[in-house]
């Protein structure tokens, strides 16, 4: 239920107010960085959009008649609500053209929107009375495929409600912008993320640590503190590794970072064998470089405020010799520019730029020397 979802009140209190006051938007955005409860709360409002008997009052306390267990909210809790659409880029496998099928994507591609949403959004709800279309990632739109979607987001058929969900929205058109409500859902506070992970038997380090990382993700929080394999503990030899790199070593710890990279995307997608391999793969690379820029600004930091004043609000708290050599090493004017080229770094893999090559110049930046220059 709506109110099961935690530290996004606002979020909730809106999507509340319009269904109790029968004025739910057809076509919602939900924006916020990766796993702060998109998802979920799409979910829960689907829920609650298709239910059979659901309550509406002035006082904004919506629920259900019969505790949810309609046959509609049966169905949707087993999984197998008709009329619930969840889209996303990997749907791409059980196409009905068996040459979209064998094709890697990186985005949401049109034919993906066209037949699972434009297609199914034009049949009667077989169920309840509406239907519900949840797309995932849809920062991965192209302008193509935005374009498609326009006629049915502005007015869509047979009382359906189509939810985007969104972590870039500058991504997203204008004109997509214009024909949907947009719903902020705001990082979750560092005590919330310790304390969820620490109820799993997370060490309260560990889980401090990628609280800071990932700037409020519980979700990404929980992913990476996954204790099999341990993505911590190579995060503390990657970081140690980086404080006192040289430049003989650079090829090799690029490969490492790769290969690293690569088993970590083979354990991650037996735990989800729908989820994509490249994806995972570049996920895990990406995280590297975060763990550089934090690295680098945590060095910063060190350096204008001095180790007591700067360890408390370091990202990597749990490493500060490291960061004290990274800060000996790079003065904050290049720690900044560093910095610049980590991010530049990641637009690169989100790329599918050799990435080999991009880890090789990404090192020598970590790198003490005057001379190595790296665009």
């Amino acid at each position: 239920m709506l109110s099961e979802i935690f530290c996004q009140a606002k979020a909730v209190d809106t999507l509340t107010r319009a269904f109790s006051a029968g004025k739910s938007a057809h076509a919602y955005i939900f924006e916020g960085i990766e796993g702060v409860g998109k998802y979920t709360t799409a979910q829960a409002f689907a829920k609650l959009l298709l239910c059979q008997s659901p309550i509406k009052n002035d006082s904004c306390g919506v629920g259900h008649l019969d505790d949810g267990k309609c046959p509609s909210c049966t169905a949707f809790e087993a999984g197998s609500h008709p009329d619930f659409h969840h889209i996303y880029k990997e749907l791409n496998k059980i196409s009905r053209d068996s040459e979209h099928r064998k094709k890697q994507v990186f985005e949401l591609p049109i034919y993906v929107i066209r037949e699972f949403l434009i297609e199914k959004v034009q049949l009667k709800p077989s169920f309840s009375a509406s239907k519900v279309f949840v797309v995932s990632e849809t920062e991965k739109l192209n302008a193509e495929s935005q374009n498609a979607l326009l006629k049915v987001l502005e007015e869509p058929p047979n009382k359906s409600f189509i939810i985007l969900l969104c972590t870039k929205l500058d991504n997203l058109l204008s004109t997509t912008r214009s024909r949907c409500q947009i719903v902020h859902f705001g990082p979750l506070s560092e005590d919330i993320i310790i304390e969820k992970l620490s109820a799993k038997g997370i060490d309260k380090a560990e889980s401090k640590f990628w609280a800071r990382l990932f700037g409020g993700s519980l979700g990404l929080a929980e992913f990476y503190s996954n204790p099999e394999p341990s993505f911590y503990k190579i995060k503390k030899d990657f970081l140690n590794r980086i404080s006192k790199l040289q430049l003989g070593e650079v090829v090799d710890f690029a490969q490492w970072i790769n290969s690293t990279a690569s088993e970590f995307s083979t354990a991650w997608l037996k735990l989800n064998p729908d989820a994509n391999k490249s994806d995972l793969g570049r996920q895990a690379k990406k995280t590297f470089v975060l763990i550089l820029i934090s690295a680098f600004t945590d060095a910063m930091k060190l350096s204008f405020t001095g180790a007591p004043a700067a360890q408390e609000k370091m990202t990597n708290f749990d490493q500060p010799g490291a960061v004290k050599q990274l800060a000996e090493r790079f003065n904050p004017e290049v720690c900044a520019e560093r910095i610049e080229r980590f991010f530049e770094s990641i637009r690169y893999i989100d790329a599918a730029v050799n990435e080999k090559l991009v880890f090789e110049h990404l090192l020598l930046n970590c790198v003490e020397s005057d001379i190595i220059k790296v665009s």
